[in-house]
């Protein structure tokens, strides 16, 4: 999409804030998944993490963009079912819960002919799944989400995230044998996650040399990772185990867990939005795709305007890299005194750029999925017109925390 005149009339109607997705770099970066996957030469297909995009319209569109995409990753037990309300299937809720109402929800998928499985790390969960299971004609399909981080000393070093306590083979056996002696629940393939490959930048301008020690990490873990699912799929096998699902990898990783050939599936989420976090991957390359327009509404001073809105910080670990990066005019920048505001946000802008009071400056988010929060809908643009106004999980009254 050209940032000229033809967004300023995508914005004409518009009430500011609003969010433009290019329909055409979406689609770009769909292929760009499928396309990268095949390459690599595994065998599994590509499952799509919704929290990244959080607009049943988009996801829609990725499902019928290509075969290799292939059910969905679900981040909320009570998400899962308003989908499947909503005529999706075959999801893979991968957070733990033992929230009775979220094993309700997910128990009325599964009794409404709904393909669901729960991911679980641990005996309390297992057992919490059982009971909200107890009467069913089937069982609850489970899935062991498995420890990928790199520890060292004791645990002293850990290189990945704290989420998963099954660390060892045998921590999965231990769980796949406890699940075995259950009613209600079945076992029925593991997770391995790979968020220090798939979440963690190695061209970061706003780390620094600290991009040097993220491509050590990154370099250690791809080869911890490999080997350690490798191995895991081996003992399950030898153990007699059918797996269903083998899931790993995420839009930072697709290239390396795409050459797995024990994954059954793959995982991609914001990728497909391009946001400015995943232009800080040197092994990846994904189209700018989503932007929020805010009005101009002040200029303090010569090369200085201040728009309305703007606060759209990412989570993670707080830093410039979570918050919007200005995309147009070219060359704006924040003001490192301000950032971004609950209400306002200054910007520094270049002479001769024109940018005057009612006007719209534009900002990429730093993740897929969170901006949906604050949104009613997208204005979806294809060849300089908005072609549709999608509703996002908020727009439909959908809100999952």
């Amino acid at each position: 999409m050209r940032f000229d005149s033809t967004w300023r009339e995508c914005l004409r109607d518009a009430t500011l804030p609003a969010v433009l997705v290019d329909l055409d770099a979406f689609d770009r970066n769909v292929r760009y998944v499928a396309d990268t996957v095949r390459a690599a030469g595994g065998r599994g297909t590509v499952r799509p993490a919704t929290k990244s995009v959080r607009v049943p319209a988009l996801l829609r569109r990725i499902a019928a963009a290509d075969p290799i995409y292939q059910g969905w990753m679900t981040y909320s037990a009570q998400e899962t079912l308003a989908l499947w309300r909503d005529g999706f299937d075959d999801f893979l809720l991968a957070y733990p819960t033992v929230q009775s109402g979220d094993l309700a929800a997910l128990r009325a998928v599964h009794a409404g002919g709904g393909r669901v499985a729960l991911v679980v790390d641990s005996a309390e969960g297992l057992r919490a799944a059982a009971r909200a299971m107890a009467g069913a004609e089937t069982a609850l399909r489970v899935v062991a989400d498995v420890d990928m981080s790199v520890r060292a000393l004791g645990g002293a070093v850990h290189l990945g995230v704290r989420r998963s306590p099954l660390r060892t083979i045998d921590d999965v056996r231990r769980l796949f044998a406890l699940a075995g002696g259950m009613s209600g629940v079945s076992m029925v393939g593991w997770m391995g996650y790979d968020a220090q490959l798939a979440g963690l930048q190695d061209a970061n301008p706003f780390q620094g040399a600290m991009n040097l020690a993220a491509r050590a990490v990154r370099a250690v873990s791809r080869r911890s990772v490999r080997a350690k699912r490798e191995a895991l799929a081996a003992a399950l096998s030898n153990d007699g185990y059918r797996v269903e699902i083998a899931n790993g990898g995420g839009s930072g990783s697709i290239d390396h867990a795409s050459r797995e050939p024990w994954l059954t599936e793959v995982t991609a989420g914001s990728g497909f939005m391009g946001p400015h976090l995943f232009d800080y991957f040197r092994n990846v390359r994904f189209a700018p795709a989503f932007f929020v327009a805010l009005q101009v509404v002040r200029s303090s001073d010569d090369g200085y305007v201040t728009c309305q809105g703007g606060g759209y910080v990412a989570s993670g670990v707080p830093g410039w890299d979570k918050a919007p990066v200005p995309w147009w005019p070219r060359g704006a920048a924040l003001l490192a005194t301000e950032g971004v505001g609950e209400v306002q946000t200054p910007l520094r802008v270049r002479a001769g750029d024109g940018v005057v009071i009612g006007d719209a400056v534009l900002l990429r988010h730093a993740k897929g999925g969170e901006l949906a929060e604050r949104f009613n809908d997208y204005r979806l643009v294809r060849g300089g017109e908005v072609v549709e106004r999608a509703e996002t999980y908020r727009g439909r009254g959908w809100c999952f925390g």
